[in-house]
């Protein structure tokens, strides 16, 4: 009878148990997943004073959208957050939207974006990016690639092996702006020369020398191959694309490049005049401004000229 009794307080003991654990486990809401944000600039990351930065936000919140905001992060100090208006409070939609942030910062200073995102469960999440504001003509608001700047350099004469007379716009290992090439070593760099500096006759085609009928012109390296006048020739020279431009100097934005020059016509010849500006386009398909600033002995030696230099100043793509 004892034993009976026992086992008896133990069920109802035991249906206890049971009864308030499922009592308990009808009440507990299962939690929402956590929520989700990212964000992606629609440029290239370096703008100007005075430009907009547009930035891509994808965002999720399966338990409902608290917060939403974007912080400014200067120098180690974050600015107060601001809301966007366009978001509805309790949303549980995917999020994809765009917003603009105004730059005010001064040049050289890097700037983070922090989006924040939290749900009614109060989970949050958080994504950033990065902007450069850079001096004036090298951003162009992220629209197009960044001009890295310019550089003045002195070409040589004609297929002299001691004169640099080939030109290479690209920015070099050591980040200098441009480089330039002698004759003699124009073969072993044609993978990486924009710009060879020759004498041509009216036509455009290649003249014997700098003489008093020459002009001076820029050539598209694919041009000085094979057999020619132009000094050493080329075995697979890049092709550049020159056209005349109406600009006065290369203090250009990174927008006036991409946007007024056209990737799609020029000459593989162009003769060229000091004070004029000329745009290139590279094999690459680099746009650029090249100023031409001096031509050193422009016709006073006759046909055996051989000091003949170009100065020249440029700005191009990155």
């Amino acid at each position: 009878m004892k034993k009976s009794l026992t086992k008896f307080f133990s069920l109802i003991a035991l249906a206890g148990v049971v009864f308030f654990s499922s009592c308990g486990s009808s009440d507990d809401a299962v939690a929402p997943s956590a929520p989700t944000i990212s964000i992606a600039d629609a440029g290239n990351g370096s703008y100007e004073t005075g430009d907009s930065v547009t930035y891509n936000l994808t965002a999720k919140a399966s338990g409902g959208v608290k917060i939403l905001n974007f912080t400014k992060t200067v120098d180690g100090t974050e600015s107060a957050a601001t809301g966007f208006s366009n978001v509805t409070p309790g949303d549980t939609n995917t999020i994809n939207a765009t917003f603009k942030v105004p730059v005010t910062e001064a040049a050289g200073k890097t700037v983070t974006i922090t989006v924040n995102i939290t749900d009614n469960s109060d989970q949050s999440a958080s994504a950033t990016a990065t902007y450069t504001v850079v001096a004036t003509g090298l951003g162009g608001g992220g629209a197009a690639p960044l001009v890295k700047g310019s550089a003045t350099l002195t070409m040589g004469t004609q297929g002299n092996p001691t004169d640099p007379s080939y030109l290479s716009t690209a920015t070099q290992t050591d980040g200098t702006i441009g480089k330039t090439f002698k004759s003699s070593e124009a073969v072993a760099n044609q993978g990486v020369i924009d710009i060879f500096f020759g004498a041509t006759n009216v036509n455009g085609t290649a003249a014997a020398q700098f003489g008093t009928t020459a002009l001076t012109s820029m050539v598209s390296p694919s041009e000085v191959t094979g057999a020619n006048l132009w000094g050493t020739p080329l075995t697979s020279g890049r092709a550049t694309k020159f056209a005349a431009s109406s600009l006065t100097d290369v203090n250009v934005t990174a927008i006036d490049v991409e946007n007024n020059i056209s990737s799609t016509t020029g000459n593989s010849v162009i003769a060229i005049e000091k004070g004029k500006v000329y745009s290139f386009v590279t094999a690459g398909g680099k746009k650029g401004y090249i100023l031409v600033e001096d031509i050193i002995n422009n016709g006073v030696n006759g046909s055996n000229e051989a000091n003949r230099q170009i100065k020249v100043k440029f700005a191009v793509q990155q």
